[in-house]
């Protein structure tokens, strides 16, 4: 039996929630952008990612997380290309491989100037097989 993977992404800007959707999110999001993403393996939630512009709290800014939420044998990674300009190169990774769910990984983070456009994707990753969101565009 196949087993399939969505995924999903949505962005809280400024305070305003916008509504997720299914795979194919692009495009620009105004500043100090906070994403949250979501990768369901199998019909069901496998695990989330998120990115942070700014610093809140405990939460460092311009930083990624991956959340493995389910014991299905699939790990979760959140991919960073920084200032992105054609081929995908991945500068950050948040990873949750090697780790029995539930588990987040630490915050990936480093200053990026502000107004940068970062591109985001989640994977479901196990071994060399990987399933990954198209491409998600947000400011640092």
């Amino acid at each position: 039996m196949k087993r399939t993977m969505k995924l999903t992404a949505k962005a809280v800007t400024a305070g305003a929630a916008a509504v997720g959707m299914m795979v194919g999110f692009s495009g620009q999001a105004a500043a100090s952008t906070s994403v949250e993403m979501s990768a369901y393996y199998g019909g069901k939630l496998a695990g989330s990612g998120y990115f942070n512009a700014d610093p809140s709290g405990s939460v460092p800014g311009d930083a990624i997380r991956a959340c493995d939420l389910s014991a299905d044998g699939v790990g979760i990674e959140v991919r960073m290309d920084i200032n992105p300009s054609g081929a995908w190169r991945t500068d950050r990774v948040a990873s949750t491989r090697g780790h029995n769910s539930p588990y987040c990984s630490p915050w990936k983070s480093g200053n990026i100037a502000e107004e940068t456009t970062v591109a985001l994707k989640i994977c479901a990753v196990k071994g060399t097989w990987e399933d990954c969101s198209p491409v998600r565009y947000t400011k640092a």
